[in-house]
């Protein structure tokens, strides 16, 4: 069995479910989400709203730029090439739609849900009342890799996962190393 399969029945079903292109709004709605060009500079705007609104303020900032940028190498230079697991789109060409391309690589885990993840978890500590604009992106960023017929869903799960330890890690290196006392 190929390993584009490894979770058959779940995988299958919910990749049927969200991917499903052809709506205008949503099509360009979930373009954006997944696209690197609009990613990026969100990023860079996430960052200078934390360095100027956060607790924590540059430390924010470059935690959540680090995190970002780790959870991305970990899971381009690390996980995918171990786990080297098929896209969608090219596991199954003639059945998935991938209007945006099938995209370069394996597929598990999602870099777009772990760097996602990994920006949610900075803001959910270092601006609370952020938090729930945080995790709906990171919710969409994760969807709409499944709606573009690039991911599994297990993928974007596992980008999930990766991504909040990863921040989590980024969070508990910050307060092991300038003694940081819990905020509450």
């Amino acid at each position: 069995m190929p390993s584009g399969y490894a979770f058959d029945p779940f995988d299958h079903e919910l990749l049927g479910f969200f991917n499903r292109p052809g709506e205008r709004w949503l099509d360009t709605l979930m373009w954006a989400a997944s696209s690197v060009r609009v990613l990026l500079p969100v990023l860079g705007v996430v960052a200078l709203f934390l360095a100027l609104r956060s607790n924590h303020r540059w430390a924010a900032a470059v935690l959540v730029i680090a995190s970002v940028s780790a959870a991305d190498l970990l899971t381009v230079r690390v996980v995918k090439p171990a786990v080297a697991r098929l896209r969608p789109c090219r596991a199954e060409p003639l059945e998935v739609k991938a209007p945006l391309g099938c995209g370069p690589g394996a597929s598990f885990p999602s870099s777009h849900a772990a760097t996602s993840a990994a920006a949610a978890v900075i803001v959910c500590w270092s601006a609370p009342l952020a938090s729930g604009f945080a995790i709906a992106a990171a919710a969409l960023i994760g969807i709409s890799r499944v709606y573009n017929g690039v991911h599994w869903p297990t993928d974007v799960v596992g980008g999930w996962l990766l991504g909040t330890a990863v921040g989590l890690a980024a969070v508990w290196i910050y307060r092991l190393r300038f003694n940081v006392e819990r905020r509450e």
